[in-house]
Formats: C-alpha cells, sequence, structure tokens
C-alpha cells in the first residue's frame, strides 16, 4: 500500500504542494511590497498541475518497470503449502539445457 502511495499518488500531489508553497510566497511578497493584486488561489493552473502530476507518475511506473524486477530469461516458481507453512514465490535463473 505505502508502494502505491509513493508511485502514483506522490508525483501526482506532488505540484499542487509545490504550488500552494509558490502561492503563499507570492501572496506574502505582494503584500509585503503593498501590491493590490494577490494571485487568487481559484484560479490556478489545476488541469496543467494535474497533467504534470499524471505524467510524473506514469514516469516513476515506466522507470520502475524497466529497472526492477527478476530478467526475463527466469523462470517463476509460485508459491507453495509445506507442512502448514506457505513458502513465498520466487524467480530462479533458467537452467541452461
Amino acid at each position: 500500500m505505502l508502494r502505491e502511495i509513493i508511485q502514483i499518488g506522490l508525483p501526482i500531489i506532488l505540484p499542487f504542494v509545490i504550488y500552494a508553497i509558490w502561492l503563499k510566497y507570492a501572496r506574502t511578497k505582494a503584500i509585503r511590497e503593498g501590491h493590490d493584486v494577490v494571485p487568487p488561489w481559484d484560479q490556478g493552473p489545476w488541469l496543467l498541475l494535474f497533467l504534470i502530476g499524471v505524467l510524473l507518475a506514469g514516469s516513476i511506473l515506466v522507470f520502475t518497470a524497466l529497472t526492477s524486477g527478476a530478467s526475463p530469461d527466469s523462470v517463476y516458481h509460485a508459491p507453495e503449502l509445506k507442512d502448514g507453512v506457505i513458502s513465498p514465490g520466487y524467480f530462479e535463473p533458467k537452467k541452461p539445457e
């Protein structure tokens, strides 16, 4: 569950968090300098932020798929029940014939 949150949820939320931090900074700066124009929260680039988050999450998933896992020539052994204990599944390199 934590892996899904880190790989999918966090990248989608990250652009919104960065925008909120920038908006807080811009508002503070505008008020400090005496400007009447304060950037409004409700007119933010929401679709763009969401698309950036989706692209970021997709790139993380592609990177994870390409850099982890077993090699394509390995053999998978399914979990087994032996004497009431479940041994987990595992990958084993293919034996030369």
